[in-house]
């Protein structure tokens, strides 16, 4: 195994958890082996209610590496947030708990960041768990080919694959410490992506499929639409915008707003109008909040694509008729 030349630890690996224990032993496992082993594992057990304490107690057990914090469910973002409160390590790597990791991830990532100095690595591409063919190279970690992308904002938003997930990426720490994931929402991930790489010079870019990403696994994003959804959405856009108002980053704002908010409004649309179920009160709840946000300035229709245009008209018309 691959280890640093100091005793410090390199990488804080922050796994939240709650109710995996179908896919928890995987994915530990998988990070137990990782050629790199100068790690910290930082589980996080939120509330949960079925056997993954279990499985937890019996790796800690075994791995003086494994930090355990058990709370009452909190949610995701709080988990992350309680992960990143503890961290030790001078990168910080998030794992979600039903995905898993090729065995030289992080030796990849590690030697990517020294190599590039660059604050967060990423890499392109992810296996897709049930779709893909599993990634069984063997690498030579110091000669993985990257890019380095020196338009932070611009480059992640070219490659859209990655650009809302944080799972995907290595940080270094210090890039993280104004940042916070927030708590209560889903899709957190994206608005923290985006303040982080608004406060960073350059990443590095690994086209390789380094993370196992589990497509199986019941998650909030293949979970059915609702209003709170729609609420979380609204909720990211207005904490983005209050932060680059508040950092009086008009230039990085209009690339976000153009780029980033005008995806998230396209997705909303998208799910609405593939929403059987309670559309109309969907689509009232969605008119609302975009006139609002549109009032206010915050979004513009020239920036939607040409489809989000005729589906949000087509929203307009029908509530108007209501």
């Amino acid at each position: 195994m691959l280890m640093t030349d100091t005793a410090a630890v390199a990488i804080s690996v922050v796994i939240p958890i709650y109710n995996v224990e179908k896919f928890l032993p995987r994915c530990l496992d998988s990070v137990i082996k990782q050629t790199f082993s100068n790690i910290e594992i930082i589980c996080i057990n939120d509330g949960s209610t079925d056997k993954s304490g279990a499985v937890l107690a019996k790796f800690a057990a075994n791995d003086a590496r494994f930090r355990i914090i058990t709370q009452e469910n909190q949610g995701l973002s709080a988990s992350r947030n309680n992960g990143l409160e503890v961290a030790s390590g001078n990168y910080v790597f998030f794992l979600d708990a039903d995905d898993y990791l090729h065995p030289q991830t992080l030796e990849i990532f590690y030697q990517t960041a020294l190599k590039s100095e660059c604050p967060v690595v990423i890499s392109q591409d992810f296996c897709k768990l049930g779709k893909d063919r599993l990634n069984t190279k063997n690498y030579q970690s110091e000669n993985v080919p990257f890019e380095i992308c020196k338009k932070p904002l611009p480059d992640l938003y070219k490659h859209r694959l990655v650009s809302a997930v944080v799972w995907n990426k290595l940080y270094r720490i210090s890039a993280l410490r104004r940042f916070r994931f927030i708590e209560g929402i889903y899709f957190e991930d994206w608005p923290f992506t985006t303040c982080v790489f608004s406060n960073i010079d350059k990443f590095a870019l690994i086209k390789e499929k380094l993370y196992m990403y589990n497509t199986t696994s019941p998650s909030i994003v293949r979970s059915s639409f609702s209003i709170k959804k729609i609420h979380d959405y609204i909720r990211g856009i207005r904490h983005i915008y209050n932060y680059f108002t508040a950092q009086e980053k008009a230039a990085q704002w209009e690339i976000v707003r153009k780029k980033r908010v005008s995806r998230s409004l396209k997705m909303v649309l998208s799910k609405i109008f593939k929403n059987a179920d309670n559309r109309d009160d969907l689509e009232a709840y969605f008119k609302q909040e975009y006139l609002k946000l549109r009032d206010e300035g915050i979004i513009s229709f020239g920036d939607l694509t040409f489809k989000s245009k005729i589906r949000l008209l087509r929203l307009m018309w029908h509530q108007r008729k209501k």
